[in-house]
């Protein structure tokens, strides 16, 4: 995944998950190495955003969020998500 083929919120919930997967995984070689990789990639991505693709990023993150059911696994995946990118958006709009 990268910037060009992936919406921010696609990346953030993509880096979420491998970071579960890897912890699930006892941080095996191959999973951790994936993590590290969206990590990256998720870093680079929320630096070039603008603050109001952050803030697109965020809104699409609670739809998505909004869709599951409330108390659910996916739910909850999906809210990580969106509160990783609020404060992304907070951090960003504090900023001078």
């Amino acid at each position: 995944m990268n910037r060009v083929t992936s919406s921010i919120e696609e990346l953030a919930a993509a880096w979420l998950a491998s970071e579960r997967d890897a912890v699930a995984k006892g941080n095996e070689a191959s999973s951790e190495r994936r993590a590290r990789q969206l990590s990256a990639a998720y870093d680079d991505a929320v630096r070039a955003a603008s603050p109001e693709e952050l803030l697109l990023g965020w809104e699409a993150a609670r739809k998505i969020q909004g869709e599951q059911e409330m108390g659910s696994a996916r739910w909850l995946e999906a809210r990580s998500t969106s509160e990783l990118l609020r404060n992304e958006y907070e951090a960003r709009k504090e900023r001078p």
